[in-house]
């Protein structure tokens, strides 16, 4: 089973209010028309739907190295506050390089945001798969078994030094869907092939 990423600790105030969500999207170009603000979890889906589209659209293979520099930046900068080292509000690191001291700090926020975007991305895929139909040729089912494999070893990337247990059994884990994934892909290659 899928541990699911999303969601706050308990108590834990938002990063983001719904007016500064809807701020944004606004600064976007983006008009809600007359009706009310968005609340704050719709607002949030829109707003990464826009950062998202705008990377596909936006960003050149030229760019790539400037755009993994500031999306670094910032995890240097979140990895620091995780570490409590004090950060003055705001301070972004435009031109910091990712040395070999400031490794461990990138690496863990890093690490947390690729698991969180694959898990997230596999729990959305598998809430919005429609119910599966004799005779009908499903291309999700090996997406999802694949990606149920990669997330069940994505909290040891960058993870340190995890047990032997912990990495034995996502292993396994991994091991099971990666049997599925190609089983689906049998079924699917005999359903095109017929």
């Amino acid at each position: 089973m899928t541990t699911d990423p999303r969601g706050r600790r308990d108590g834990r105030e938002p990063l983001a209010s719904a007016e500064q969500l809807n701020q944004a999207i606004s600064a976007l170009g983006i008009d809600g028309g007359d009706g009310p603000p968005m609340p704050r979890a719709k607002a949030l889906g829109v707003l990464l739907f826009c950062v998202e589209m705008l990377c596909m659209f936006d960003g050149d293979r030229l760019d790539a190295a400037e755009i993994r520099a500031g999306y670094l930046n910032m995890a240097l900068m979140a990895g620091m506050v995780i570490s409590d080292e004090q950060m003055p509000a705001g301070t972004v690191f435009p031109a910091c390089e990712v040395t070999a001291e400031l490794y461990d700090e990138v690496s863990f926020v890093f690490g947390r945001m690729i698991e969180h975007r694959l898990t997230s991305t596999l729990l959305d895929l598998e809430e919005m798969a429609p119910p599966a139909e004799p005779g009908v040729i499903s291309i999700g089912q090996p997406l999802v078994s694949w990606l149920r494999a990669v997330c069940a070893i994505a909290p040891l990337v960058n993870a340190g030094e995890a047990p032997r247990t912990d990495i034995l059994k996502a292993a396994k884990t991994a091991k099971k869907h990666a049997a599925e994934a190609r089983q689906h892909l049998a079924h699917l290659i005999k359903a095109a092939s017929g």
